[in-house]
């Protein structure tokens, strides 16, 4: 099962990321040792392409659990949540703030969707904080990655853990390339265009599911699909 998470705007602005064609450096599965790649190594599943931070549930993980990591390992090693009360997040309704960088920002509302493939968490911010989470991410993160890839090309890193020592802000894997802002009403033909292709597919009805479920915009653009039919 897949997990993935969105991070968006009542006024329908939501955080767009585009993926690498190759990365270099990626954390360990199940506890092994990270690794760094001088000659980088071809993204899988959407290279190049539209994306949101995203992968496979781990055994045992529960779905906020794993939609959480998943922003955390591709947008910043500094990056975490925090619940109400604390250390207990028996539900949704827990989740209480995002701190990124040391900048910490309020969850307005969260909610998980399901599908047969994967799970999509939303979580709402004001715009105000949305644009400079974005910001942030562009600036900082991203960059402490980009910057983090050219010294590993360079030769300046022997080990994985040795990138966080320089960029603690640097996300644990070398997946996402960039991060923009889009709007559910003024780029409806970006979005619709998304559909058409097997592996940002997925990414449409995400989108959908924002627009038409949790916003009730009823755009034309998704009435077709079986699952706001149902």
């Amino acid at each position: 099962m897949q997990c993935n998470i969105i991070l968006y705007s009542i006024e329908g602005h939501f955080i767009t990321f585009t993926k690498r064609d190759r990365g270099y450096f990626f954390q360990g599965k199940n506890g092994e040792p990270g690794s760094i790649y001088p000659k980088g190594i071809a993204i899988r599943n959407g290279s190049g392409l539209f994306a949101f931070p995203g992968g496979e549930l781990n055994n045992g993980e529960t779905s906020l659990q794993g939609c959480l990591r998943q922003f955390v390992e591709e947008c910043g090693n500094s990056c975490f949540f925090s619940y109400l009360p604390i250390n207990e997040p028996k539900s949704l309704l827990t989740i209480d703030t995002i701190t990124i960088d040391n900048y910490s920002y309020p969850i307005l509302e969260a909610e998980i969707n399901r599908t047969p493939d994967y799970y999509t968490l939303y979580l709402e911010f004001s715009l105000e904080d949305l644009s400079q989470i974005e910001t942030i991410i562009s600036n900082i993160n991203l960059e402490d990655s980009m910057n983090a890839k050219s010294e590993i090309i360079d030769g300046k890193f022997e080990t994985y853990e040795a990138i966080f020592k320089e960029y603690p802000f640097c996300p644990l894997d070398n997946e996402l390339a960039s991060v923009k802002i889009w709007q559910i009403q003024d780029q409806i033909s970006e979005i619709r265009s998304l559909q058409y292709n097997p592996t940002t597919e997925c990414y449409f009805d995400m989108i959908v599911y924002l627009a038409n479920t949790v916003l009730n915009k009823n755009i034309p653009y998704c009435v077709s699909y079986s699952y706001l039919q149902s």
